[in-house]
């Protein structure tokens, strides 16, 4: 059962701190399978904020 948060700005902090740890973790696996480590985590990330901020950006444009 997933679970729902009780407003909005819940469920955007979520998300935003999500799609940012996933985006390095991705990015350090990837980096750690071809050996390119702090290259691939610094993509990951950044890749990870800008995913996180279209989300939000996107979440606050239909609650309005």
């Amino acid at each position: 059962m997933p679970i729902r948060p009780r407003n909005a700005s819940i469920g955007a902090a979520l998300s935003l701190s999500g799609t940012v740890l996933g985006g390095l973790l991705i990015g350090a696996l990837v980096g750690v399978r071809w050996d390119c480590n702090p290259k691939a985590a610094a993509i990951g990330l950044f890749l990870g904020i800008v995913v996180g901020f279209y989300n939000l950006a996107k979440a606050m444009w239909i609650q309005r």
